[in-house]
């Protein structure tokens, strides 16, 4: 097979890579030894790019999120962001992401369709721009889907031919590289190519898929960690700082664990099946929906601050930051205020046209039931709750039970390593919830992991 050169000023991790020989369809039949080297080889490329256009992604929504929430209350004379300029961010955002949707690639997928690895270069500004007019302006999304994307652009071009099967193997590399630098830990990364693998079939579960990915992730992962006297980009951590230390199981933990993990995936799906609904409106009437829906989340944010005295962090943006300010409340009443606050956000969020992935924002969600359980429930350790709580959320929203089960515990790891028990009993709890659930509503049933 032929294919075209790379674009011009492209970087080396993305010259195009070889096609398999004929009858070698990366997803079909295995390739030779010598021809997965090869495969390899280009995937440490395509992770180094991707892993480069991750970090890079972070940062630039970092120092933005930085500049509206801080500098800019700072430039007008707050310390923080009063409620109206929290609404007036929240409604620029919704701007910028739909004009990114009237752009190719309509600023990717949406949230609902879950996650993706079939964007490529021509798609990946809309998808870029789509993302911070979310992130960073404050919607209640997870930036793991645009990371995903960046990498499955940049792993497009190492493969220009559209119609070569490697370009598909290069475009999932690229994406879990890209996914890996907000996951951290790249065992999390590998769970969900292990998985995604699985459910797909031969497709997928083949040794020119798993061994480029891995070759991506390793390579993206070095950009973080750093090699010889390089320091690296940074390390994402993936950890919930300042819990209890927990090194054994307490049977008052597990009883609890089970009714959380039921009222955890319960929560999560609601908030899909109320996105659903909003989606409806988002599809008829867009720029509508999407402006009255960044509207009532900073009215959201702006109801709890003022009744818990907390931040609009509370409700506003993924969540995963605001775990510690959840665990320091004392009251379930003020707790409950606040679940319902992200909850409302978290759904309008996921159905009015915003850009970004669910599964950070089911964490919070967990965090907080986790919290209230904890103070209803003499006796319990946040620690153990939160594990049952987050794997519960994560299993219930994306259907991934190794994925939500890791994340659990790397998440809880600083308070030990039997944290891992009620992040299982989390992870069965969610599965067989949303496998029941499915039974109900059709709809849930259509979202299913990359492919």
């Amino acid at each position: 097979m032929s294919h075209e050169g790379t674009e011009p000023g492209a970087p080396p991790a993305q010259a195009a890579a070889p096609d398999p020989a004929p009858g070698e369809h990366p997803g079909a039949a295995t390739p030779g030894v010598r021809q997965l080297g090869v495969l390899s080889v280009f995937g440490i490329g395509v992770g180094l790019a991707a892993g480069l256009g991750a970090s890079l992604f972070i940062k630039i929504e970092h120092s933005l999120t930085e500049l509206l929430w801080s500098d800019l209350p700072e430039a007008l004379g707050y310390e923080s962001a009063p409620g109206w300029l929290a609404v007036a961010i929240l409604v620029t955002g919704a701007l910028i992401v739909f004009g990114a949707s009237r752009m190719p690639g309509h600023g990717g997928h949406s949230p609902l369709e879950g996650l993706a690895v079939n964007i490529g270069p021509r798609e990946g500004i809309s998808v870029i721009i789509a993302a911070l007019g979310t992130l960073s302006f404050g919607a209640v999304l997870g930036p793991e889907a645009p990371l995903m994307a960046i990498g499955s652009a940049l792993g497009a071009l190492a493969v220009r031919n559209p119609n070569s099967p490697v370009r598909m193997v290069m475009m999932l590399a690229g994406a879990m590289a890209g996914i890996g630098a907000i996951f951290g830990n790249p065992l999390i990364t590998a769970m969900l190519l292990l998985e995604v693998a699985v459910m797909t079939g031969p497709r997928m579960a083949n040794p020119a898929v798993l061994l480029t990915s891995l070759a991506s992730l390793a390579a993206g992962y070095t950009l973080q960690v750093g090699i010889g006297s390089w320091s690296g980009l940074g390390e994402t951590e993936l950890s919930i700082p300042g819990l209890p230390d927990y090194p054994e199981v307490v049977p008052i933990d597990l009883v609890t664990a089970l009714p959380l993990a039921i009222a955890v995936a319960a929560v999560s799906m609601a908030a899909r099946l109320g996105a659903e609904r909003v989606d409806v409106q988002a599809r008829r009437r867009p720029l509508a929906t999407i402006v009255l829906a960044a509207v009532a989340i900073g009215l959201s944010a702006i109801f709890v601050a003022e009744i818990t005295g907390g931040s609009l962090d509370l409700v506003l943006f993924s969540g995963d930051e605001a775990i510690p300010e959840y665990f320091a409340f004392t009251s379930v009443g003020l707790l409950a205020v606040v679940l319902l606050g992200k909850f409302v956000a978290f759904a309008l969020s996921l159905g009015s046209g915003f850009r970004g992935g669910p599964i950070f924002p089911a964490v919070a969600l967990g965090a907080i039931l986790a919290a209230m359980a904890s103070l209803l429930v003499s006796g319990t350790s946040i620690a153990a709750l939160s594990a049952a709580a987050i794997a519960a959320a994560v299993a219930a929203s994306v259907r991934l039970p190794f994925l939500a089960t890791l994340m659990a515990v790397l998440l809880t790891a600083s308070a030990g390593g039997a944290t891992t028990v009620p992040a299982i009993i989390g992870t069965i709890v969610g599965i067989l919830a949303r496998m029941q659930a499915e039974k109900k509503y059709d709809s849930l049933a259509v979202n299913r992991p990359p492919v």
